[in-house]
């Protein structure tokens, strides 16, 4: 044989000779000599400043070596809270030589004994857990998806976990447990549980997968997890195609809750308020890209669905979605303006004093405790006033486009809605946002400057072609009024909410009517004519009176509205009106003066009234005012200059409408005809006595 060649057995004798030596020098050898350079290593590996204050031991002489390390620490840096980042009483590693030396590592066994993670996140966005150097600079590619080598057994036994995010106002303190032995409680051998609070509400984590003991790093690894935080649950299927690799891996998730938004402390994303939701969606991650192309599910009575992608390589998250809806019911949109609800058990819910320093500042639209003064008051307003979170806003990029097929929307006729939303840099822009009518559209567009602790917005929207024939009760017989109004609402102005942008707002808002139908019995009642009115009225045949022209202008300044120009032109009767809208308070003060173009025998010279607020209007007539019957020719006469710049400010297609421009060329003449009859002696109702 060849081992029996002399020279070969000369060779395998000085081999064993010298190698013997090693043998007993690793074997008797003080590895605790090696802890402050394996302290630099860990030091210089992570930025984090490491210490090895137990024994060191290594177990060289096996298939699968292992190392064991007592009491080792790993520092945060200066500027967090906690100054340790990691800390365990024990920990064993073993390494599987085989698959070493093809290229693989797994690691048979990791068991850690009372380990203690701190991990902290201040305002300015650093983050504990993002090694770099001692002046919190990432090392370069630490932004990369980490690679976790494949185990095949993990103990952890009585583990602690602090997590406090100053960004996402978010505090995690729990526990953690994990083992792998089979004949489990399902059967399987791994479980990892996790338990604590997120905004001093209950969280809880359980993850369960198949035993990791015959896990191979070229095979499928999957594991269910099942999360609860407040209100929130959330179940999910991960699929790792290389077992333990985060740059690729697949999630089946469903999600569901109350609000939406409150998804923004387990994931860091600024969703809008919704109504309660229930969503499901099969996500592929790669590299730094989550891709979900199926998303679908309901956000209250809406449907919703289509392909969401979230890409983390940069600075910000970017959210990208293209969503659709075969039904939107247009409540489910007031949550995302700010109109409040009140759930009693959510993340967005104020938290106990003793959480407070933590608690995340949301807006007040979910309630616990009997609201104050303040909150009272906002009761009767009509436009929200829930704050905008500029911090959120400013902490993710977005570009997202939406279509709704049909909208379910009480008391208007809406039957389509779009937009498209761009956020970069917290700046924000909706173009196009449109609302389709069954005739006409409202469109336009909004613009929100979150850059600053006070966001600026400008809000620019058009009134399309819109019949005001389609918007009638159910009761009705028909409308009060009829025809094509075109309309341009502008305004800009600070404020976190909409309720605090209009009340400082400045800007215009002009809507006209240039040629429709009025109900006759409503156009009289404005002249207070009481025997006609109240007979048209109560008659089943009401008769309609052309509205040659109408024009409704108003401009804001500092969030008070005030009437520039307003005027119905019917065949029988001028309605002129007055006032103004205080958005502060949302109150209203406002007339309606008719005056006949005919001679009235018995009239009633008062104006009718809309007081009250946006909310509660409360419509009355002034009897104790009596106005002379001159003001008809001083209204026809204030109409020739205001509706000139209140068609600029709508639409300069306004132009090729004749007809409200006819009747201001009559207005002319019949001014000075119905002066004549301002002169004629009146009783004392103020009605004018003319002989014919």
């Amino acid at each position: 044989m060849l081992a029996s060649h002399p020279k070969t057995r000369t060779g395998i004798i000085v081999v064993g000779a010298l190698a013997a030596p090693l043998v007993v020098f690793f074997s008797l050898f003080d590895w605790n000599h090696l802890r402050p350079a394996l302290a630099r290593m860990i030091t210089e590996k992570t930025g984090r400043p490491a210490s090895i204050d137990g024994n060191l031991r290594v177990h060289l002489w096996s298939w699968t070596p292992s190392a064991q390390v007592e009491r080792l620490t790993l520092k945060n840096p200066a500027w967090a809270a906690q100054d340790i980042m990691f800390r365990a009483k024990r920990l064993t590693v073993s390494v599987s030589l085989g698959r070493l030396l093809r290229g693989q590592l797994v690691l048979p066994e990791v068991d850690v004994l009372q380990p203690e993670v701190n991990l902290e996140r201040d305002a300015s966005g650093r983050a504990s857990w993002e090694f770099g150097d001692e002046q919190g600079k990432p090392h370069k590619g630490s932004g990369r998806p980490a690679k976790i080598p494949t185990v095949r057994r993990l103990l952890i036994e009585n583990g602690k976990v602090h997590v406090e995010d100053r960004v996402r106002k978010l505090v995690l303190s729990g526990s953690l447990q994990a083992a792998d032995e089979a004949g489990g409680s399902r059967g399987t051998g791994f479980e990892l549980n996790g338990s604590g609070s997120i905004n001093a509400k209950p969280f809880r984590a359980h993850l369960h997968g198949d035993p990791l003991v015959n896990l191979d790093p070229d095979r499928r690894y999957e594991l269910e997890a099942h999360l609860t935080a407040a209100d929130i649950s959330a179940d999910a299927k991960v699929s790792f195609p290389r077992p333990f690799d985060l740059a690729a891996y697949r999630v089946k998730f469903v999600i569901s809750g109350s609000d939406l938004a409150d998804v923004y402390f387990l994931t860091g994303l600024a969703l809008p308020n919704t109504p309660p939701y229930h969503l499901a969606a099969d996500m592929n991650h790669t590299g730094t890209v989550f891709r979900m192309e199926d998303l679908q599910g309901r956000l209250g009575a809406s449907d919703i669905e289509g392909v969401v992608q979230i890409d983390t390589a940069g600075g910000r998250p970017k959210f990208s979605a293209r969503l659709h809806s075969n039904t939107l019911n247009l409540i489910d949109v007031a949550p995302a303006l700010g109109h409040p609800e009140s759930e009693p058990n959510t993340l967005a819910q104020s938290a106990p004093p003793a959480a407070q320093v933590t608690a995340p500042a949301k807006s007040a639209k979910r309630k616990s405790a009997p609201p104050s003064d303040a909150a009272a008051a906002q009761a009767g307003l009509l436009l929200p006033d829930a704050d905008l979170q500029v911090n959120r806003v400013r902490g993710m990029d977005a570009d997202v486009t939406y279509h709704a097929k049909s909208v379910a929307a009480p008391k208007m006729p809406m039957k389509e809605v779009d937009f498209h939303l761009l956020l970069k840099d917290g700046l924000i822009k909706i173009d196009p946002l449109s609302f389709g009518l069954d005739s006409g559209k409202f469109a336009g567009s909004v613009s929100i400057d979150a850059r600053q602790d006070v966001p600026e917005s400008a809000i620019d929207m058009r009134i399309e072609d819109v019949d005001l024939g389609q918007f009638k009760s159910a009761a009705a017989k028909q409308p009060p009024l009829s025809g094509a109004i075109l309309g341009r609402l502008k305004i800009h102005g600070a404020g976190s909410s909409v309720h605090k942008l209009a009340a400082n707002a400045d800007g215009t808002l002009s809507v006209a009517l240039p040629t429709g139908e009025m109900n006759d019995a409503l156009a009289e009642l404005t002249g207070i004519d009481v025997v006609k009115g109240l007979g048209l009225l109560l008659s089943q045949t009401q008769p309609n009176t052309q509205v040659r022209c109408a024009v409704l202008d108003f401009q804001s300044r500092d969030g008070m509205l005030n009437s520039k120009s307003v005027f119905i032109d019917t065949t029988n009767v001028l309605i002129t009106g007055r006032g103004n809208i205080d958005l502060k308070n949302e109150n209203l003060d406002l007339s309606l003066q008719g005056d006949p173009k005919k001679i009235r025998f018995f009239r009633l010279r008062a104006p009718i009234t809309l007081h009250g607020t946006l909310l509660h209007p409360a419509i009355g007539v002034k009897a104790d005012k009596l106005l002379g019957q001159a003001g008809i020719a001083t209204a026809l006469g204030t109409l020739l200059t205001p509706f000139a710049a209140a068609r600029a400010r709508i639409d300069p297609g306004l132009a090729k409408n004749k007809d409200c421009a006819a009747v201001l060329a009559e207005a002319r003449s019949e001014a000075s005809e119905v002066d004549q009859a301002s002169l004629a002696p009146r009783d004392h109702l103020g009605t004018a006595h003319v002989t014919p």
